[in-house]
């Protein structure tokens, strides 16, 4: 008797019922904003690339694959898929290592002040990167600039240097710029993987008389390899997305030759009028696919990285 009073009408405990319903009012939110601002979007950017619309007035001018094979002969958007994936190999390969190093050197027990050191290389990562841009900009301006004017004082330089001058040296700029503002997440992120290391196997290192660098090569990298592949193929694909200091720093110059994809696909689609909705739909999809492939091929990896995790008992 006393069950059935506090079975609901469709038969499932009132206890369960609630519980089913206040899952639902929390989920209900997030389900909203996704199909809001990640489905939709998604669908509307499929639809509008195989149109030539400039963003206002009706959609009728169907092209069919006319985008696609316009920006596959389009030698802008190459350049710019190859500035893509050369800042995305640049920045990882100098990043990743320098911030594992220094998660290394803040993990050490004999190190003093570790939390302000943290707080330092963290701290950039809370700057807009709008406002990280605006302040490189100012300090490297060559008639004005900060850099410059202490060079010149300290006998370094003659003249002024404009390192937005040229392609490469415009390249470097983002990428250092870029690696000042994330180093402390991966930082953080290598800290969090050198925990996986059992103290144990260090102080058994230490009776057999290895080195720190025995200790480092043959214990600290292979356990923390799984999780590192993770980290390396974050980095890449984060990489892939610059877009704010772009249009900061450079504004994909000299010229055009800082273009990367993401600012490629906005001066497509609001650079200019009439606005080209549907050609910057299309390069957005090329670019998905992209990325999808480096998504995958993470998958294949990090899949075996798992496995390689159990060999070491991590």
């Amino acid at each position: 008797m006393a069950e059935t009073k506090t079975k609901a009408r469709g038969g499932l405990p009132r206890e369960r019922r609630s519980e089913r319903l206040w899952i639902a009012a929390f989920l209900t939110p997030f389900l909203l904003l996704y199909l809001g601002f990640t489905l939709w979007p998604l669908i509307a950017t499929v639809w509008y690339s195989f149109f030539d619309w400039s963003g206002t007035g009706p959609i009728d001018h169907f092209v069919g694959g006319g985008n696609y094979t316009s920006i596959l002969t389009d030698e802008l958007f190459w350049l710019a898929v190859g500035n893509t994936l050369l800042f995305a190999v640049l920045n990882t390969a100098i990043k990743l290592p320098l911030s594992l190093v220094m998660a290394i050197v803040l993990t050490r027990k004999w190190l003093r002040f570790t939390k302000i050191f943290r707080t330092m290389f963290f701290a950039p990562l809370i700057i807009p990167v709008a406002m990280a841009g605006m302040i490189f900009t100012y300090l490297l301006n060559p008639s004005n600039g900060a850099l410059n004017a202490i060079l010149k004082d300290l006998g370094i330089i003659d003249a002024s240097v404009d390192v937005f001058a040229g392609r490469w040296s415009a390249l470097i700029v983002l990428v250092l710029v870029s690696i000042w503002q994330v180093f402390g997440q991966y930082m953080i992120y290598w800290m969090a993987a050198l925990q996986n290391v059992p103290e144990e196997v260090y102080e058994a290192a230490d009776l057999d008389g290895a080195s720190e660098w025995q200790k480092l090569t043959r214990i600290t990298l292979p356990i923390i390899r799984p999780v590192a592949v993770v980290i390396l193929l974050l980095a890449l694909v984060n990489s892939m997305h610059v877009f704010g200091l772009v249009v900061t720093l450079t504004a994909g110059g000299p010229g055009t030759s800082t273009y990367v994809v993401s600012y490629f696909i906005y001066q497509e689609a609001f650079g200019s009028v009439p606005f080209q909705y549907g050609y910057a739909s299309a390069a957005a999809l090329l670019f998905s696919v992209l990325a999808f492939v480096l998504v995958t091929g993470q998958g294949l990896i990090v899949r075996r990285a798992q496995r390689l995790r159990k060999e070491y008992g991590v």
